[in-house]
This record gives C-alpha cells, sequence and structure tokens, in this order.
C-alpha cells in the first residue's frame, strides 16, 4: 500500500524502490544491518546521518556498484537481481558533478539518449526541453570549465532526468556548494522532483536540507535505521537524545520519577525538583530524558501562569538575523537554550529573568 502526497492511497502499485532485510559487510565491520525501506512511486526521501553510517553504501546496492549479502532490492517491483546495472534505469547526482570536459553542456545532457539508442530527432527535442526547465539556455553550448559550481550540478540534475529515469538516486549533490548556491538549488530539486514525479532516494548529513525537500526522512546511525517519518514527526516526537540533538537544537534533561500512563507521562527534572506532564513515549527505557527545543522557552513577558516556570540568568545572547540565541542558567548552573524571534527583548547577559515553556511542547526521550 502507497500512500500519496493527496493523503489517498493508492492500490497495487508497487514501491519505486524496495529494500527488504538487506545486509552488507566489510569483513568484521556492518555497514548496514537488516535496512527495510520503500520510496513511493512518487516519494523523496531521505537517508539523514553521520558520515560513516552506511547512507551512501545503501544506494550502490540499488545501482549495481555494490552487492548485498543478503535481503532483497526492487526498483518498481522488480528484483534487481534480474537486472544489470545499466538496464537498472537509474538516475544518478553525484557531489562532483561528473561531467565530460570535453563535451559542451548539450553534449553532457545528451550523452545518456545516446548510449541508450534514442534517434537523433528525439534527441536534440529532449535535451531542448530540459535545457529550458534547468534554465540552461545560456550555458548550452559551454564546456564545464566555463561554468560555475551551481551550473555544473544543474547540468548533472538535467542529465539524471532527461532519459525519464525510473527512480532518481543523489549522493550529497549539494555537498560542494556555498550557502546560498545551495539553496537555491534545493529549491529547484523540490520543484522538479514534484514536476517529474520520479521516486527519488537522497543522501545528505545536512538537517536542514533533508528537511526542507523530504516526504520522509530515514535517520541513519551505525548501519540502521533508527528512525523513520515526515520531517515535523521526527523533529516533534523524537524516540532518543541522539534523534533529538541530531534533527536540531534540543533542550535536555535529566529526569526522574517517570510515571506512565494512559498516554500521558510525568517526570520530575532532576535538580530542579519541579514536574512537567507531556504524552507518554513510545517505549519506556531504564534511562531517559526530558526533552524541550529551544523555539519552546520563552522569557520574560511572554511567560505565562500555565507554563513551567523558572528564575534564570541570562549568560548570552547571539544575534542571528532571523532569531536571537539566548544561553541562560536556571538553578543548579544548568543552561537552557531560548531562540527569540529579533524583536523579542532576551535581557542583557547577567540580567535575571522569568523562562518557562507549556508541557506539551516537551518530550520525554530515552536517554
Amino acid at each position: 500500500m502507497i500512500t500519496k502526497r493527496d493523503g489517498s492511497v493508492a492500490q497495487d502499485v508497487p514501491p519505486g524502490l524496495s529494500y527488504a532485510g538487506v545486509c552488507k559487510r566489510y569483513g568484521q565491520f556492518t555497514a548496514l544491518d537488516g535496512i527495510s525501506l520503500d520510496v513511493g512511486p512518487r516519494e523523496f526521501v531521505t537517508l539523514l546521518g553521520p558520515s560513516g553510517s552506511g547512507k551512501s553504501t545503501l544506494l550502490g546496492l540499488a545501482v549495481g556498484s555494490i552487492e548485498a549479502d543478503a535481503g532483497h532490492i526492487a526498483i518498481r517491483g522488480v528484483d534487481v537481481r534480474r537486472l544489470k546495472p545499466h538496464d537498472r534505469n537509474i538516475g544518478m547526482v553525484f557531489q562532483r558533478y561528473s561531467l565530460f570536459p570535453n563535451k559542451t553542456v548539450e553534449e553532457n545532457i545528451a550523452y545518456p539518449l545516446q548510449i541508450r539508442k534514442i534517434p537523433k530527432p528525439e534527441v536534440a527535442a529532449r535535451v531542448a526541453a530540459i535545457v529550458q526547465t534547468m534554465g540552461l539556455g545560456a550555458q548550452a553550448a559551454r564546456y564545464p570549465a566555463e561554468i560555475s559550481g551551481g551550473q555544473a550540478q544543474r547540468v548533472a540534475v538535467a542529465r539524471a532526468l532527461v532519459f525519464n529515469p525510473d527512480l532518481l538516486l543523489m549522493d550529497e549533490p549539494l555537498g560542494a556548494l556555498d550557502k546560498r548556491l545551495r539553496a537555491d538549488l534545493q529549491q529547484e530539486i523540490r520543484r522538479l522532483q514534484h514536476e517529474f514525479g520520479i521516486p527519488t532516494l537522497y543522501v545528505t548529513h545536512d538537517q536542514d536540507e533533508a528537511m526542507y525537500l523530504s516526504d520522509r526522512i530515514a535517520l541513519f546511525n551505525h548501519g540502521r535505521i533508527v528512525a523513520l517519518g515526515t520531517p515535523r514527526e521526527l523533529y516533534e516526537n523524537p524516540a532518543s537524545a541522539w534523534e533529538a540533538s541530531f534533527l536540531g537544537d534540543a533542550n535536555l534533561f535529566a529526569a526522574e520519577d517517570i510515571r506512565i500512563s494512559a498516554g500521558e507521562c510525568s517526570a520530575v527534572l532532576t535538580g530542579l525538583g519541579v514536574a512537567v506532564r507531556t504524552q507518554a513515549p513510545r517505549t519506556q527505557h531504564e534511562h531517559m530524558q526530558v526533552m524541550i527545543r529551544p523555539e519552546y522557552v520563552h522569557i520574560g513577558d511572554n511567560v505565562r501562569d500555565d507554563m513551567t516556570r523558572f528564575k534564570a540568568r541570562v549568560i548570552d545572547v547571539i544575534y542571528l538575523g532571523a532569531r536571537q540565541r539566548v544561553t541562560l542558567e536556571l538553578p543548579g548552573a544548568i543552561r537552557l537554550i531560548a531562540e527569540l524571534r529579533p524583536w523579542e527583548t532576551p535581557g542583557e547577559p547577567g540580567a535575571e529573568v522569568l523562562c518557562g515553556w507549556r508541557d506539551h511542547h516537551s518530550r520525554v526521550v530515552e536517554a
């Protein structure tokens, strides 16, 4: 069963890409440990995790450059073992653009059509269409050495799309670009994926990039998918302190006297003696912490009577344009990070302030 973007269910449609119990080992090192993951027919799924966690290895298994030790992989319902790598009809985009230096932009884009023996008139029509779509008209006759890094990556994306692939794999394609170019190409990739509807598996270790692009995120660590869900689901409801911190800033408090009942959880913040009540975690563990995101912490006049409240001292205020990052010190020298809007007044360093949050914004997570 596949869920479409509009929330309806498409029956009997195989996933664009499916992994079932996939393992890969290199000697004593386990690169992938029992990975199962489906990418829907029009879905954009991002593999997010630290370097060396197995993300790129998973792409290599699909494209055929690496063989699995166990498990099954299918593209649109067809077992990849029945397909030679060059018959899998996969578009690939890498961090290094891998363009032919002796071919023009148009010739680079035309290459996958030419090796598929597409008639010349159709090659010309397809190349012209994708050049226009990608905004590369002014660069069409230039060579890779004559265009910018951002333009080169647009060429690489165009080359991956021009032959209408069944699957698009992207391995940190924006990693070599500066912040402004990354933001521009993120918008372009999101637009193109929605327009073409090609199932896409994308690798990055950039949390913001994953949140911006993805229908779902598979959070990787030590060769395993430790969490899978929409960006909102993973950010708002992490299962562990590691997940919470990897996906963004998180204030974590030691907790004791944890009680779970009827879908709710109460916990006392160690060293502060204050109880919070929030939704129950998915699983109870021996050691747990209370997590609150900095954007849910209020300071001064924005603190209400119905919040969990503390007296605090302002340690530092950093202005970041769209937001302010404020470091507070609670009783017991416990640090708390707050993220405020630029027009809010956090107080000067050394000032005594009142801070707080609403309990329903906190979460209890595995330590």
